[in-house]
């Protein structure tokens, strides 16, 4: 089941053929709702092996660890970037530069205070206090949101999401 979050925020799909990227895709759950909304999707994580891929071949799949150092889209840029539940923060760079001008991200991760609900646990994992709103201070913001994630009335999470236009013209 794809994030409520990231389900309401998704803009809708621009025009038939516009792109998404899946970042640590995991499972594929946000990789197959964005192709079924329209999206051309490329789903990329470090293992592949138990997401069902068969279930939508359109979509791109990209088995690559992340986490190399070597930015597997070099000359690729997207409509839509989604990222959930994963933080790598060297990527944030490559990752600003892989939203097309006039694009949107939409990241969700977890951050600080997590801890007390389980994993990740690691200040490596967790991101800090407005950090995302850091991150994309010069991009238009649409929706800024952290503190505790509830499952019902029961505090299950500490997390922090973000979705942002790129304001850059195309040339």
């Amino acid at each position: 089941m794809p994030s409520h979050t990231i389900t309401s925020h998704c803009p809708p799909c621009p025009a038939p053929g516009a792109t998404a990227l899946d970042l640590a895709c995991g499972g594929g759950r946000h990789s197959f709702w964005l192709a079924d909304h329209g999206w051309k999707v490329t789903a990329i994580d470090r293992d592949l092996s138990k997401t069902d891929r068969a279930r939508n071949p359109a979509i791109n799949w990209v088995e690559d660890d992340l986490e190399c150092g070597v930015w597997p889209f070099k000359d690729k840029a997207f409509d839509l970037i989604v990222v959930v539940n994963y933080l790598h923060r060297p990527l944030f760079d490559d990752l600003c530069q892989a939203v097309k001008p006039g694009g949107t991200i939409l990241y969700e991760t977890f951050m600080t205070g997590n801890e007390k609900f389980g994993r990740p646990r690691s200040p490596d994992f967790l991101l800090q206090a407005d950090e995302l709103a850091r991150v994309f201070s010069d991009w238009d913001i649409n929706t800024f949101q952290q503190g505790e994630v509830s499952n019902g009335k029961i505090p299950v999470a500490v997390k922090q999401f973000i979705s942002a236009r790129n304001p850059k013209i195309s040339t």
